[in-house]
């Protein structure tokens, strides 16, 4: 997920942006030193030339000029086009070629990681819009699946006119292994911090059935973009997050008979704050996080050792094949993932008798000072305004209905320990929060000032008794 704003465009037809994508366009696009557009026609220039120019002016008309813009395409130099990718305020992927050429030209441009580090918003338009999925299909190319930007979980197929037989075809043979958004023109996604907007007519097509995109739809994909937002501070993550208590990593360890031979999964790591006691056992250790960031750090930390193993993806579409393990655990993440692929995933991935473990914190700052307590209360009664509450943002979950799935000898055991903030550290610590994150201006400044003052005030110092939790269960040995 990203804090600047994406935007999924199907096509322009009349080279004119729509009054409500327009009125969207003023109010995020506060900054216009520089757009760069990005061909999907790499060596046709003088095409390269007039669409960018053209699209620039589609910008200009509506009261949005920028000092400068340019388009990349094979004359480009590789450090030029890096250099501008990085400094732009807005980067506009073009439509009218092929996908995987304009994804071959960002490549060999060495573009990739700078668009998906950037600070820019982003926008696509036709092949550009479908080449910011993380995996899309190219229907005038190929019916194989081809891995995109990844800066969304949106595969989109444009210009859909319900008149168009063999485009409407086509769209209905990509549903048959993925949800598709068959995006008429003039339609548009707006996607920031999570949030969703649509514009226009937009079509959620799922095993051949092509229904209109409703509000319940659109909050699924905010579900989706929810799970992400940790993605985006993978520093201050990885500084601030709680570790777990040692007497938790030797129960289960022990519990497990964790050492040399043995298949771990971990699900969603983060950067790591429950990964090292489980890796120096000598086990055979992989792991699967979402986001993109997490997993570089990840690799960062742990990638010299030989026994370790991650894969940037989503547990709950990713295809393990044949892997089997002989402990799946979770550190405060099986709970963003539905119950029914949760437990019936882990369940199958598991060899007969190996076991699912999961961890979270219960952290309490109200019994060691309850005038605090009351102090931070009146800040979030105040300034706690989310959009969307974090208990909307998951299906419900319940650790306790793995025995429906069919694993057994289900056990909870309770660790302890305490941790001590300062000001400053706290709200650090409260900004890794996702629901936390996500609050709107101008709230969040607001909020986050009072949580200080308010720590400040009570002696600069909070208190946390912490209970940590693990949840043991077991796959039955075969009879």
């Amino acid at each position: 997920m990203r804090n600047e704003l994406l935007a999924v465009f199907s096509g322009f037809p009349d080279h004119h942006f729509s009054g409500e994508i327009t009125k969207r366009l003023r109010k995020e696009l506060t900054r216009r030193k520089s757009i760069v557009f990005i061909t999907a026609c790499p060596l046709d220039y003088a095409q390269n030339d007039s669409d960018s120019d053209g699209m620039y002016e589609m910008f200009a008309e509506q009261g949005l000029p920028f000092e400068k813009h340019c388009v990349i395409d094979q004359r480009t130099d590789p450090s030029e086009a890096k250099e501008l990718v990085t400094n732009a305020d807005c980067i506009f992927l073009m439509g009218g070629g092929v996908c995987e050429e304009q994804l071959a030209l960002i490549r060999e441009k060495g573009c990739l990681e700078a668009i998906r580090g950037c600070h820019a918003a982003i926008f696509g338009v036709s092949a550009g819009s479908m080449n910011m999925a993380r995996t899309t299909v190219d229907f005038f190319e190929s019916m194989e699946p081809f891995e995109g930007l990844g800066l969304t979980n949106i595969t989109v197929s444009c210009h859909h006119d319900p008149q168009d037989s063999w485009r409407y075809e086509q769209t209905l043979r990509m549903s048959e292994d993925r949800v598709v958004y068959a995006m008429e023109d003039m339609s548009a996604f707006f996607i920031k911090t999570g949030q969703t907007d649509v514009v226009g007519n937009i079509w959620r097509v799922e095993n051949r059935k092509l229904q209109p995109l409703t509000e319940e739809g659109i909050k699924e994909l905010e579900k989706d973009e929810f799970r992400r937002v940790f993605d985006t501070i993978p520093e201050k993550f990885d500084r601030f997050r709680p570790r777990y208590s040692a007497e938790l990593f030797e129960h289960l360890i022990h519990a497990t008979a964790l050492g040399p031979g043995k298949r771990v999964l971990e699900i969603g790591p983060g950067t790591g704050q429950a990964t090292e006691p489980i890796l120096r056992t000598g086990c055979e250790y992989h792991a699967i996080e979402l986001g993109e960031h997490l997993c570089r750090k990840m690799k960062e930390k742990f990638g010299s050792f030989p026994n370790f193993d991650i894969v940037n993806d989503d547990f709950i579409t990713h295809d393990f094949g044949e892997q089997r393990f002989d402990l799946i655990f979770s550190a405060a993440t099986i709970q963003w993932i539905p119950e029914r692929i949760a437990f019936s995933k882990t369940f199958e991935l598991l060899k007969p008798g190996g076991m699912l473990a999961m961890a979270f914190l219960i952290g309490d700052y109200k019994t060691p000072n309850e005038e605090l307590f009351q102090s931070i209360q009146k800040v979030y009664a105040e300034y706690y305004k989310p959009v969307t509450l974090y208990k909307n943002m998951k299906e419900p979950f319940d650790y306790l209905h793995a025995t429906d799935y069919g694993f057994e000898d289900m056990v909870r055991h309770d660790f302890h320990g305490k941790r001590v903030f300062n000001a400053d550290e706290y709200v650090a610590y409260c900004g890794t929060h996702s629901d936390h994150m996500m609050l709107p201006e101008p709230y969040k400044t607001k909020f986050f000032e009072g949580l200080r003052n308010a720590v400040l005030q009570g002696g600069d110092k909070v208190e946390f008794w912490d209970t940590y939790v693990l949840y043991l269960a077991k796959k039955p040995d075969e009879p």
